[in-house]
């Protein structure tokens, strides 16, 4: 799926974080956390932050592009 018209497709404008998280998500099956997408994006994102990508996360979730998956209270997953 092309990332871009996904995120477009679901009233989310595009910026480079959000379709690096997105294609990441895409990319990526294992339901990450935050933390592995973190530090898996940040080598090449040198200016990502963590907070940016809980807010990412929250926008992609509230707006349907992903699933969040709450394992308990202290983990959470995402899925594309």
């Amino acid at each position: 799926m092309d990332t871009h018209k996904h995120l477009l497709a679901h009233g989310i404008k595009l910026s480079l974080q959000r379709i690096a998280i997105m294609e990441y998500l895409l990319e990526h099956t294992t339901h990450p956390t935050v933390d592995e997408i973190y530090t898996k994006l940040f080598p090449v994102m040198p200016t990502l932050s963590k907070t940016t990508i809980y807010n990412t996360l929250k926008l992609l979730s509230e707006q349907g592009a992903i699933q969040m998956i709450t394992i308990d209270e202290k983990n959470v997953r995402f899925d594309a």
